[in-house]
């Protein structure tokens, strides 16, 4: 049976938009979910992007209220709401974020008007989108139903349960609200680094899939041109990594909590920017050496399984960045025209 063309669309759309779904729901795998959506914004463009994500938040909303029905015997039905309302607000920020990097829309300021952003300004544009989402949402989840401390006695039981009796509830209460914290600190760093990881493959597996692109997609003929060797952050940004070290430094020194997360926040994002700035110096220097792309993707590999490795993780978490600021200062020629 051939599929007409508005047949293939739809197939398309929702089908994918409901593959995401699957890959949200079973562990690890819901670190890809996007990536099923970015297809369908490469290939079909950003009407049916939207439409994908919204398919995707229509039946994960369904699978949410069955699972409600079902535990609301089991715990209390007022925590049980609000606790199955964490995913769909985790997938809302995501989608969110996905949306900026993909846009053709205008968003930028000018003096006469608005323009379409770079690559850069999508980034930090995507993080910030994420953030208006997730404060907000978090900030009422914790004040209803006291999820806050409902998540800290989670932590108690598990954490009384992995180090045994012996250890006081004073001693696992602290233990746990350190490790609530380093999680808050850190949630946009991890944020930025899937939302990124989603995307940028979406893009690799659309272009490199035996599927025909579709024509006169802007999406896609954007994307199209997008090269690692030439992203560059913008100068503005340095002043961005150095007040948020700088916050960090002072909530250090001060001990004062109620910054914390602002200044980690922005801190280790813009440390991850630069990172990215430094892989794509990395990346021009071996193309520079002719050497072959199975090389130079074994490289970056490396590199990622350095940033996993204790210890190795804090030299590539550093260097890396650091050799991304320093094209402040030092001109690696990548975009000179001789160089190609």
């Amino acid at each position: 049976m051939t599929l007409t063309r508005r047949q293939a669309y739809w197939l398309e759309v929702v089908g994918l938009g409901l593959v995401a779904l699957a890959l949200f729901r079973f562990g690890l795998l819901a670190l890809a979910f996007l990536v099923p959506i970015q297809l369908v914004w490469i290939r079909r463009g950003e009407s049916a992007g939207l439409t994908a994500s919204a398919v995707f938040l229509a039946a994960l909303a369904v699978m949410k209220l069955i699972d409600r029905a079902r535990i609301a015997a089991v715990i209390d039905s007022g925590f049980a709401g609000a606790l199955l309302l964490l995913d769909p607000l985790f997938a809302l920020g995501f989608l969110v974020g996905l949306f900026v990097l993909n846009t053709e829309r205008p968003f930028v300021p000018t003096t006469g008007g608005f323009r379409v952003a770079n690559v850069v300004e999508r980034m930090v544009a995507a993080v910030l989108a994420g953030a208006l989402v997730y404060v907000p949402g978090f900030v009422a989840l914790a004040a209803s139903n006291d999820a806050g401390s409902a998540l800290v006695a989670a932590q108690i039981e598990l954490l009384g349960a992995l180090l045994g009796e012996s250890v006081r509830e004073a001693e696992l209460r602290a233990l746990a609200e350190l490790v609530v914290e380093i999680i808050v600190n850190g949630a946009f760093l991890g944020f930025f680094v899937t939302l990124i990881g989603n995307w940028w493959f979406g893009i690799v597996f659309a272009f490199r899939g035996r599927m025909a692109l579709p024509d006169g997609n802007p999406v896609m003929e954007r994307a199209s041109g997008y090269e690692l060797t030439r992203f560059s952050v913008p100068l503005w940004m340095v002043w961005v990594l150095i007040g948020g070290w700088g916050g960090v430094v002072l909530v250090l020194m001060t001990g004062t909590a109620l910054v914390a997360p602002i200044a980690w926040n922005v801190g280790l994002v813009s440390l991850a920017v630069y990172g990215v700035q430094g892989v794509a110096i990395v990346w021009y220097f071996l193309g520079r050496r002719r050497v072959s792309r199975g090389t130079r993707v074994a490289v970056i590999a490396g590199i990622v399984v350095g940033l996993l490795m204790p210890g190795l993780n804090v030299v590539v978490g550093v260097g890396l960045p650091g050799l991304g600021v320093s094209e402040i200062w030092i001109d690696y020629h990548r975009f000179d025209e001789s160089e190609g």
